[in-house]
């Protein structure tokens, strides 16, 4: 049975590792915000002489209102992009809307993904590392809820459950979509989330519950094709919990 996010999949062959660096999606979202920027520029070219028959004093005020826009545009984005690569969170006032930031330019940069001939499902996994990298600690009381697909392989879901277990106050349920994800997470009112699927799903699900809630997306290999025996690393499910675990006793 297939996802919600591959109803429409019409059997053709998909990728099989989708698997990318942030800076993947860093490099695009870099270059949307430079778009920006020369948008900007272009309308002070064009509406700079209307404001001069006005005085001086308004083509002052509109360049430095649209000056500032573009400067604070890309200061926001250097240092979102600096605690991404650097995996270090700066300014914590400035990055709890850092991942609203990277939401904004997020469909302008699958656009120029698309145009560029660029998987989208791989900038779907570079975003969601990135969006990793800026997850704060637990933000309120609650269990660590964990989330797994039902196309885990059977092994791979033996192991993942062996190490939700050796963990206390960690709630582990299989998902077969988001609409059952949102009402379990609805109904648990966790204190943090763990969500293990494919990027479309997981794409899906960060953008419905972050920043409300930190959310760690781990993104599955599929050997198999979509909804078959997909995997993980473990390892990686056991760093998420114990950053989770750290982060709710500090």
């Amino acid at each position: 049975m297939l996802g919600d996010e591959w109803i429409d999949w019409d059997g053709r062959p998909v990728e099989t590792d989708t698997s990318a660096s942030v800076r993947t999606f860093l490099v695009l979202s870099l270059v949307v915000c430079a778009v920006f920027v020369l948008l900007v520029l272009l309308f002070w070219y064009l509406v700079l002489p209307r404001f001069e028959r006005f005085g001086a004093v308004w083509a002052v005020v509109i360049t430095v209102v649209l000056g500032l826009a573009a400067i604070v545009l890309l200061g926001w984005y250097a240092i979102v992009a600096s605690a991404v690569l650097r995996k270090k969170r700066y300014f914590n006032i400035c990055l709890s809307g850092g991942g609203r930031l990277l939401f904004l330019l997020l469909p302008f940069a699958m656009r120029m993904a698309g145009a560029l001939g660029i998987s989208k499902d791989r900038l779907r996994h570079s975003f969601i590392r990135a969006s990793n990298t800026l997850v704060g600690p637990t933000g309120k009381d609650g269990p660590v809820l964990v989330l797994f697909p039902r196309c885990l392989r059977p092994d791979i879901r033996s192991e993942a459950k062996r190490i939700c277990d050796a963990f206390p106050d960690v709630v582990l349920h299989t998902v077969p979509g988001g609409t059952e994800a949102r009402k379990i997470i609805g109904d648990i009112s966790p204190g943090a989330i763990i969500a293990v699927a494919c990027e479309r799903d997981l794409l899906t699900g960060i953008v419905d519950v972050a920043p409300r809630i930190p959310v760690i997306g781990i993104p599955n290999s599929r050997p198999q094709g979509p909804c078959a025996d997909t995997i993980i690393d473990t390892e990686e499910l056991r760093r998420a919990l114990v950053y989770f675990k750290q982060s709710s006793r500090s």
